[in-house]
C-alpha cells in the first residue's frame, strides 16, 4: 500500500499543489496559468498521467487562463477523459468561467461539482 504524498511547486504567478494517493491524484492550480508557466504544468501532468491513477485537476483557485492553458487541459482530457480517469473542479473566478463558457469547454470537459458529482 502506497502512502499519500504532497508537494507544492511555484512558477511565477502559478502555484501547483499535488497530492497523490493509492488510486487518485489531485492537482490544484492556484493563481494564473499562461504561456510563462505552462511548461511547469505540462511537466507535472506528464508525471501524474503516467501513474495510471485517476486525476482530479482543481481549478477552484485559478484566477486566469490563456489559450496555452486551455490547450493543456484539452490535451489531458483527450488522454484521460475517454477512460473516465479525469475530473475537473471548476474555477470560482468569473473570468475563467467565462473562458470555459465561450470556448464550449464547460460542456465538453468532465467538470464535477464540489461534492464530486459530474455536472
Amino acid at each position: 500500500m502506497r502512502q499519500s504524498s504532497s508537494r507544492e511547486t511555484q512558477d511565477g504567478t502559478l502555484t501547483l499543489k499535488t497530492s497523490e494517493g493509492d488510486e487518485t491524484c489531485t492537482l490544484a492550480l492556484v493563481g494564473e496559468l499562461d504561456l510563462a508557466n505552462a511548461a511547469s504544468l505540462s511537466k507535472e501532468l506528464e508525471q501524474l498521467v503516467s501513474t495510471g491513477r485517476e486525476l482530479t485537476i482543481d481549478l477552484s483557485e485559478l484566477e486566469f487562463i490563456d489559450s496555452t492553458g486551455i490547450a493543456i487541459l484539452v490535451a489531458v482530457h483527450h488522454r484521460l477523459g475517454e477512460d473516465g480517469r479525469l475530473r475537473l473542479v471548476p474555477s470560482r473566478a468569473t473570468e475563467v468561467q467565462r473562458v470555459m463558457a465561450v470556448t464550449g469547454l464547460d460542456a465538453e470537459l468532465p467538470f464535477v461539482s464540489s461534492d464530486g458529482e459530474r455536472r
